[in-house]
C-alpha cells in the first residue's frame, strides 16, 4: 500500500530511535487493522540487524508476537461486533462464515503471508468465530515467514535499504496479483 514520504520518514525515525519496541508497536498496529506497511517496517528492522543492533531471529519473533497481539484484538473486535451488525452487514458476515467453512483455518495461515490480506484477515475470522486456539496458532505460524523474509531483505540490502523504502511498496500488489492468479488457475483446474 502506498505510503507518503513523510510517513515513511516517521517510521524510519521511530525504529531508529526506539528500536525493538517501535517494531513491536508498528507491527501490532498493522495487524490491528491500521494500514502500516510491514514492507517498510521489517526491511528497516533488517537494516538495523545489518548494523549489529538486533538479530534476524529477534526481529522476526518480536514482529510475529506483535502481529499476534494485533490480530487477536481485531479477531475479538469481529467476534464481539457480530451481534450488533446491521442487516446489510450480516450478509457480509455470512459470506465470511461460508469462506471459513470452505477453507478453514488455512485461510488465516495463508492470509498472514499475503500483502493487504494479512492486515485484515483477523476481523472476518472473528466474525466467523474461527476457533480461537487455531486462530492464534496459525496467525503466529503464518507471520513468521513473512516477517523473516522482509527482515532478511533489509539485512541483505544493508545500507541500500532505501531501495526497499523507495520501491518495496510496489512488490505487495505484485505478490497479491500472483496469489490471485494462482488461486484462479487452481480453481479452474478443479472445475
Amino acid at each position: 500500500m502506498p505510503c507518503s514520504s513523510g510517513r515513511v520518514e516517521v517510521l524510519v525515525q521511530l525504529v531508529e530511535q526506539f528500536g525493538m519496541p517501535a517494531v513491536f508497536v508498528l507491527m501490532m498496529l498493522e495487524s490491528a487493522l491500521v494500514p502500516i506497511p510491514s514492507e517498510l517496517v521489517m526491511p528497516l528492522a533488517g537494516f538495523m540487524v545489518s548494523l549489529g543492533h538486533f538479530s534476524i531471529l529477534s526481529v522476526t519473533l518480536v514482529a510475529s508476537f506483535a502481529n499476534l497481539v494485533g490480530s487477536v484484538l481485531a479477531y475479538y473486535t469481529g467476534a464481539k461486533a457480530r451481534p450488533f451488525l446491521p442487516e446489510f452487514a450480516i450478509r457480509h458476515a455470512e459470506v465470511a462464515d461460508r469462506f471459513f467453512e470452505r477453507y478453514g483455518v488455512k485461510a488465516v495461515l495463508f492470509g498472514r503471508m499475503l500483502p493487504a490480506v494479512r492486515t485484515f484477515i483477523s476481523l472476518p475470522a472473528g466474525l466467523a468465530r474461527v476457533p480461537v486456539f487455531e486462530f492464534v496458532l496459525f496467525t503466529f505460524i503464518g507471520s513468521l515467514p513473512w516477517n523473516a523474509f522482509l527482515a532478511y531483505v533489509g539485512f541483505l540490502l544493508g545500507k541500500n535499504w532505501e531501495l526497499v523504502h523507495r520501491y518495496g511498496i510496489y512488490f505487495s500488489p505484485l505478490i497479491l496479483a500472483g496469489f490471485v492468479w494462482f488461486a484462479i488457475k487452481s480453481n479452474k483446474k478443479r472445475e
